[in-house]
């Protein structure tokens, strides 16, 4: 659910993205169809790849949220904050799992994982900041 969030703030900073020569690729263990919608409900101008096996997820060992994880103050607070600016909770669609727990990882140009983020709640994903900064380290190891 926050996700549809999260990537609207990459949609929206993207450019900053691409200022840094980087690559955005989402990924959705949505069927190719209901990525397709999502891809274009959202407008996103990066690649939106299914996993719909959830082997990446699995891989990166990103993890499953509980029930109560969604009533922590924290996280009521997140939603909050969200729906006051304009963002509507949506159930996404059929076969979408709400407990699964989202990622944000930096690949350098050599495939290596230099920056691994594993949310820990349902509301918990990085600052666009946060993943500027990881990119412009990536960058300068790689020089």
């Amino acid at each position: 659910m926050l996700c549809r969030a999260h990537l609207g703030e990459i949609r929206d900073h993207y450019q900053l993205f691409m200022d840094k020569k980087a690559t955005v690729v989402a990924i959705t263990f949505s069927t190719p169809t209901e990525a397709l919608k999502l891809s274009e409900e959202l407008k996103l101008p990066f690649e939106l790849a299914c996993d719909t096996k959830k082997e990446v997820y699995k891989s990166f060992e990103l993890g499953s949220a509980r029930l109560g994880d969604f009533f922590y103050p924290s996280v009521l607070f997140k939603f909050l904050g969200r729906i006051l600016t304009g963002w509507l909770p949506s159930l996404g669609y059929s076969k979408e799992d709400l407990f699964q727990l989202g990622g944000d990882m930096v690949i350098n140009i050599n495939g290596e994982v230099v920056y691994r983020y594993k949310s820990t709640d349902p509301a918990d994903r990085p600052s666009i900041k946060s993943l500027l900064e990881q990119l412009e380290k990536a960058s300068k190891k790689g020089d």
